[in-house]
């Protein structure tokens, strides 16, 4: 149906008028309290050579397993609601060192997203990769803060040296109110480990004759020869430690999940898991009233007639 110049005239005005009126509510409409869930989160991400193997896929891109981790954490950052706080913390040898304070996400979001863009096998402060004991590090941590986040531990898993069934660390101290999640990159298939000089530049991989392939306690443990050679010596290799990290999850009584494919998967898992807290904020509709008024000029001035044929 066409319109007659006059009808498009009086529709133009109409249009304009809706427009002025949204732009007005958009200055001058009041902010309402409005009610979310939120959550308290340290993010801890290994930082261990393990981590630089490019093993998973980012945007149809292999990466490696440390730049997944980056990625996945900024976008989870953005997916959290306004009101919920979050530290980042990175692991390596058998610690975890908090490298921010929980602070608000969408306030903080730049301060946040600057950190976390610098966090990377540069700053490790030693070659071994305990995870368990790590893993405890980060939840004494957490409970020295205020309130006690929880933890969102991004890792591959790998114990370098390996650890003995035997002699798998216990966290020994109360748990509190301390949850998490474990969040596991990296693929099944066992691949080389890139090898960085003292400047980080990548020097070759590891091999079999540069790593420990069983547990320093070994020797003492009065195994016959025979037992200790028949153990694997892939120790230069890497994989995702499923079967390790749904082992040390369930010690914890963390949940584990294995690569998510989006941020919301993992946000899902979170609010299953750990804890949240009734936050009022100070909702600002103008974004909305401005959005509308941006689509109705579209719509009043765009050229469709052009793209008719």
């Amino acid at each position: 149906m066409s319109l007659s110049y006059q009808q498009r005239i009086i529709a133009s005005a109409i249009g304009m008028l809706l427009v002025i009126l949204l732009i007005i509510l958009a200055l001058s409409f009041p902010r309402t309290d409005r009610t979310v869930k939120v959550m308290d989160l340290l993010f801890v991400l290994d930082i261990t050579q393990s981590m630089d193997v490019k093993d998973v896929e980012l945007d149809g891109e292999k990466v490696s397993r440390m730049t997944w981790a980056k990625a996945h954490a900024k976008d989870l950052l953005q997916t959290l609601p306004c009101g919920s706080h979050v530290g980042l913390a990175a692991f390596s040898e058998s610690r975890s060192m908090v490298l921010m304070s929980p602070v608000e996400v969408c306030s903080s979001y730049n301060d946040l997203s600057q950190m976390l863009a610098k966090i990377d096998g540069s700053i490790a402060w030693a070659l071994s990769s305990e995870v368990s004991k790590a893993v405890f590090g980060a939840i004494d941590q957490a409970k020295l803060m205020t309130p006690s986040p929880d933890i969102v531990f991004i890792t591959d898993g790998h114990e370098a040296p390996p650890l003995h069934e035997s002699l798998f660390p216990k966290y020994k101290k109360d748990l509190a109110d301390i949850s998490g999640v474990f969040v596991g990159v990296g693929g099944d298939e066992l691949l080389p480990i890139p090898k960085h000089d003292f400047d980080g530049n990548e020097d070759g991989f590891w091999q079999q004759n540069d790593v420990l392939h069983e547990d320093v306690y070994a020797s003492l443990r009065n195994e016959s020869e025979e037992v200790r050679a028949a153990r694997p010596r892939n120790e230069h290799l890497s994989s995702q430690k499923t079967s390790h990290l749904t082992n040390l999850a369930k010690r914890l009584s963390f949940d584990y999940i294995v690569s998510p494919a989006n941020a919301d998967t993992l946000l899902t898992v979170l609010e299953n898991k750990v804890k949240t807290r009734d936050q009022v904020i100070n909702y600002n509709w103008a974004p909305w009233f401005t959005s509308l008024a941006l689509l109705l000029l579209v719509l009043l001035y765009f050229p469709f007639r052009f793209f008719r044929h």
